[in-house]
């Protein structure tokens, strides 16, 4: 990318795409909610069938073809949408000019909209350049996304690893994620995102809803290897970052042992299997459980999660009766099929038997381990200072602790996890409210290093 400057004509290229295999994923613009009964008597709807528009995007295919607020969408291209999901799967790889059909009620009226798919926006900025581009990955292509300051030359490079769900990076804005890419690309360094398999552009590429926890890695890996080949990235100033559960695949994904630092944030130590129980007795008091029902809920989920994680049984196998069904689907996400926690179950499991104490040891990479006090999901600070301390065994003076006042999970300032639990219920709150300190503890440790 060059800015290229003439006199009295200033061209700016803001982004741009490398991209031969991939086309851009279509930007529908609908946000959805399923039928519930008082949906149904708002709308005096004949049936819960169908999804109840609830926004629709400007500029967005959804306002293009006239698709409206209190619509209830019935199908899209002949394919019923009685579920969020149905939708999913119905319009997954919808790409710009895609040929569309949406079949609707309105005011109790049957209609029709056709038209053909709008395409995704490329970000922009006009503080620095972004670029869209691709890696192979299995039979298809990951979106990567980079973004690099508007200047000749190489940068020092980070390598951004989000959290368990499966969406897209792409077009995020104020989401925190989003806030995190920003602020460290206005800071001047070039960062890197790798879609998820299956989300945003990517294409022919297995489903981040179904696949197992390797191959996640994997795709992660392919990103950061990807990364290395861009001629503006200083090869000796790499880092990565995982936030969340991509703390645990931050330090597996260089597996050349060439990034400069691992930087991790909220994240965990112990098997997946003492984590959730340690959360439900950790969180569900806060969000209002009594604590004798919660040691209920704890007793009968020792017995569930340790069937379903160490002994590896499917998890419809567990829920046997309907008390158990009831908990598993509230406590575990469990859909009464093949997710748990809006993951295949098989993810879970692979997560289980990661030995992260051996996966620190191996690290030879400067860590940064970072916690927020008032952090509601990430709530041991002791296993984010064991990193440390694991890191420090092996490799004397490497890794350095910090916990950061007044920040949640979620990068916003909430000074404790009681307080981070309100706060995550006032409408806009994340978007508003995110602690700069994670940003300038980052960049101020990355320029210590030597």
């Amino acid at each position: 990318m060059k800015k290229l400057l003439l006199p009295f004509v200033i061209l700016l290229i803001v982004s741009t795409a490398y991209s031969q295999n991939i086309t851009r994923k279509a930007f529908l613009g609908l946000r959805l909610v399923e039928v519930n009964d008082s949906i149904k008597s708002a709308l005096n709807l004949e049936s819960k069938e169908g999804l109840a528009v609830t926004n629709v995007t400007a500029n967005s295919t959804g306002e293009k073809l006239g698709i409206k607020i209190n619509d209830v969408l019935k199908s899209v291209n002949d394919s019923k949408t009685n579920t969020v999901k149905d939708y999913r799967d119905a319009v997954k790889n919808f790409r710009e000019k895609t040929p569309v059909k949406f079949a609707l009620v309105r005011s109790g009226l049957n209609l029709v909209l056709s038209g053909v798919a709008e395409p995704l926006p490329f970000e922009k900025s006009d503080k620095y350049d972004v670029i869209y581009d691709e890696v192979k990955f299995k039979d298809g292509y990951l979106r990567i996304i980079a973004t690099r300051p508007k200047k000749e030359g190489k940068f020092k490079t980070i390598l951004f690893i989000p959290g368990y769900m499966c969406y897209s990076l792409d077009n995020i804005g104020k989401h925190p994620y989003g806030q995190v890419v920003e602020k460290l690309s206005e800071k001047g360094y070039a960062v890197f995102r790798v879609e998820k398999p299956a989300m945003g552009d990517c294409v022919n590429t297995p489903d981040c809803f179904e696949i197992d926890y390797s191959t996640e890695l994997e795709a992660f890996e392919a990103g950061f290897q990807k990364m290395l080949t861009y001629d503006f990235v200083d090869k000796d100033n790499v880092f990565v970052f995982g936030h969340s559960l991509g703390g645990y695949e931050a330090p597996m994904v260089d597996k050349n042992r060439v990034a400069k630092g691992v930087i991790v944030c909220g994240t965990g130590l112990k098997t997946w299997y003492e984590y959730i129980i340690d959360m439900f007795r950790f969180q569900n008091p806060i969000s209002g459980v009594d604590y004798i029902e919660n040691e209920k809920v704890v007793t009968d989920m020792i017995k569930v999660l340790y069937d379903y994680l160490v002994l590896k049984k499917h998890p419809k196998d567990l829920a046997v009766t309907t008390e158990l069904k009831a908990e598993m689907k509230e406590y575990l996400e469990f859909d009464g099929g093949d997710h748990v926690w809006s993951r295949h179950y098989k993810f879970w499991q692979e997560l289980n038997d990661l030995n992260m104490p051996l996966v620190w040891k191996s690290v030879k990479a400067n860590v940064l381990i970072i916690r927020g006090e008032g952090d509601f999901e990430a709530f041991s600070t002791k296993e984010h200072e064991d990193i440390e301390k694991i890191v420090n065994t092996y490799n004397p003076g490497k890794a350095k602790f910090l916990l950061i006042p007044n920040m949640d999970h979620g990068f916003a300032t909430s000074k404790t996890p009681e307080e981070s639990f309100k706060n995550k219920d006032i409408p806009g709150f994340y978007y508003n409210n995110f602690n700069d300190a994670v940003i300038d503890e980052i960049s101020n440790w990355i320029e210590s290093l030597k």
